[in-house]
């Protein structure tokens, strides 16, 4: 790994900043926050194969979206999540 690869590791960091700066309603952090941790796993898993940490991700961008109450936006971002765990985990 090291600095040439990213691991999954560091995007559950940031996502776990992103986390607390949500928590103290600060969501133009958590957003940055979440969106380096979008961009990890990106990286890491790709896009031809979803993955459930993908869609976390998408799921906590949409969250902070919804609590600045930028509607339209966490409605794109919870569907790409939505998407995602579909095609991991079936319609059930």
């Amino acid at each position: 790994y090291g600095t040439e690869k990213p691991h999954p590791d560091v995007a559950t960091s940031y996502n776990n900043i992103g986390e607390v700066y949500c928590r103290l309603s600060k969501y133009p952090e958590a957003l940055a926050e979440y969106k380096k941790s979008l961009a990890i796993y990106l990286k890491v898993y790709g896009t031809e194969k979803p993955h459930p940490s993908v869609a976390t991700s998408y799921g906590c961008i949409g969250g902070v979206y919804d609590s600045m109450g930028k509607y339209p936006e966490a409605l794109a971002e919870h569907k790409k999540s939505l998407a995602i765990f579909l095609k991991v985990y079936g319609t059930e």
